[in-house]
């Protein structure tokens, strides 16, 4: 048994390593081919506004809000906690995705991108964010697990309190006059409580499934896609 458990635990730190090596090696190229297509994207957001004119299903960042366009105007939805809404460098596939996201993680998109949008250097941003990240993701992962658990249990008429977030097959869900009202995440992103990798605590927002797999994965909780 004893060494059973050694290979077992030795296995499980390669392949968590080989996930990580595999994760920065691939983020790295498309974060550097993707960032000024999201610099200019967030160039063009800052000249918005509620009142801007829009297109039907146009999605955009106004004022550090997750803006969605129907019936010709602009709806928007505060992001979670301190998260801001931004376009960001797509890190696994072409792309950009407009979203809620941590000021923390935008910032490090942009550095390892190569575009001048952190307050700090690509030198010194891929060490902080491993030392910390790890540290918190193992601390917050239980807590996530535990509120997915709880989100799978739920449908769109679950009862719910006014101000409540949850995710619902996939979508984001916001409580409001006592019930559920579900907003699809874009591309192909998905709804997850996912754990925190620069402070205490748990987030309920879209993702890619990349990502919640490689938080839960560095966590040491099994969930993964």
């Amino acid at each position: 048994m004893r060494s059973f458990s050694f290979l077992a635990v030795t296995l499980s730190s390669a392949l968590l390593t080989t996930a990580a090596s595999l994760y920065s090696k691939r983020s790295t190229a498309y974060l550097q081919q993707n960032g000024p297509a999201a610099k200019a994207l967030n160039d063009k957001y800052a000249t918005l506004t509620a009142s801007s004119s829009c297109n039907d299903g146009d999605v955009a960042c106004i004022n550090g809000q997750f803006a969605s366009c129907w019936d010709g105007s602009y709806h928007l939805y505060s992001c979670p906690g301190n998260w801001t809404c931004a376009a960001i460098p797509n890190e696994w596939s072409d792309g950009t995705t407009t979203t809620c996201d941590s000021p923390d993680n935008i910032e490090y998109r942009f550095s390892v991108a190569g575009v001048s949008e952190t307050r700090r250097s690509v030198s010194d941003r891929p060490k902080a964010l491993e030392s910390r990240s790890t540290a918190y993701l193992q601390q917050n992962g239980p807590a996530a697990k535990a509120l997915n658990d709880k989100y799978a249990t739920l449908t769109a008429s679950s009862s719910c309190n006014d101000g409540d977030v949850a995710c619902i097959n996939g979508q984001f869900a916001s409580c409001w006059d006592g019930s559920y009202h579900l907003y699809s995440c874009p591309g192909n992103w998905t709804c997850a409580a996912i754990p925190n990798e620069w402070s205490t605590g748990t987030t309920t927002t879209c993702d890619s499934p990349d990502d919640i797999s490689w938080r839960f994965s560095t966590a040491g909780v099994s969930e993964t896609k």
